[in-house]
């Protein structure tokens, strides 16, 4: 299974500098992690992208959504590499992280071979930017799987997880959305 998450750090916000806001998001640990950090900003956003990835697979493998961001610990392992663990479970993610924003891809198996992609769009209508990302999604599986274009779509479950069907039947291709301010990515497996 997999997850991402992007965060546009021009348009991210900074209220994570309000009394309170860290404890509510981060265990004390991330917290320490912040603060001696010399990037505060971008560290901030980049625990809350994993967090964000990790919680995509969770939601898809238990169908259960919740909100209690310090459920989801996170560990930094390198600059690119970290964990996130919920309850019991573990999740494995990689991040890029630039001037501009912090994109990060989670897996539940570290080996799994994740196809993704990163493109900067004009900021937009949420709507205009979730079509826009659906479109280049669907055709870079088009294009990788050699599959006819106007075979694919996309629908979401109740629970709001995104999934491909190829002529009306589900694919067995898992895939991840998601978009921030000006830059948009998809992963898929």
């Amino acid at each position: 299974m997999i997850g991402n998450d992007i965060v546009d750090l021009k348009y991210s916000s900074s209220s994570w500098t309000r009394p309170r806001f860290l404890d509510k998001v981060f265990t004390p640990k991330e917290q320490a992690l912040i603060f001696s950090s010399e990037h505060q900003h971008q560290t901030v956003w980049l625990l809350w992208s994993m967090k964000e990835a990790a919680y995509k697979i969770h939601v898809r493998q238990f169908g259960e959504r919740f909100f209690n961001p310090t459920r989801l610990v996170c560990d930094l392992i390198s600059k690119e590499k970290g964990l996130v663990r919920i309850d019991d479970n573990c999740y494995f993610t990689e991040s890029t992280v630039t001037e501009d924003y912090v994109y990060t891809v989670a897996k539940q198996d570290q080996n799994q071979e994740v196809c993704t992609s990163i493109f900067e769009t004009k900021k937009e209508e949420y709507t205009i930017q979730s079509n826009v990302l659906k479109q280049q999604l669907l055709k870079s599986i088009s294009q990788i799987e050699k599959i006819d274009r106007n075979v694919l779509s996309i629908n979401k479950t109740h629970l709001g997880i995104p999934e491909v069907f190829v002529n009306s039947e589900k694919s067995p291709k898992l895939i991840s959305l998601t978009h921030c301010g000006r830059f948009s990515g998809f992963a898929y497996a």
